[in-house]
């Protein structure tokens, strides 16, 4: 079965789409911007950091909807506007992921970046991700 998961704490999805959906024990998150859920504004519009930060916390808001955590993420798909800013956001992963590198039980997601030429609101990062609900915490 197939359900939409939603929560107040990330922003609402922009067009026609779930803010993620939940097949199984797999949740696909939908592309998440910098936007701060309450303001639906930009946090930063020339902050690559700032916007991946904020990205990562809607990420982790919708996988807590659906019953998860950060732990459960197995992949993240990122979007760049500027491929110069890779070794930033590369960064950020390695330290919002810094508990999975040494526990082989939880290791870091796969990821895989891409240069595009531009992303809803004018960011400059997208994530999107895939977790999976069944594995050991």
């Amino acid at each position: 079965m197939k359900t939409a998961v939603h929560t107040p704490n990330a922003p609402e999805a922009f067009a026609s789409h779930s803010q993620a959906v939940h097949v199984g024990s797999t949740v696909y998150i939908s592309g998440q911007i910098g936007c701060h859920p309450t303001t639906k504004e930009m946090v930063d519009m020339k902050c690559v950091k700032t916007q991946t930060e904020q990205a990562l916390k809607n990420v982790q808001a919708i996988m807590e909807a659906a019953g998860g955590s950060m732990k459960d993420i197995v992949n993240c798909t990122i979007h760049l506007t500027n491929m110069e800013d890779f070794n930033t956001i590369n960064d950020i992963f390695a330290n919002h992921f810094h508990h999975h590198q040494s526990d082989k039980s939880h290791p870091a997601p796969a990821h895989t970046c891409f240069a595009v030429k531009e992303l809803p609101k004018n960011a400059l990062v997208q994530v999107s991700a895939v977790g999976c609900l069944s594995l050991p915490n």
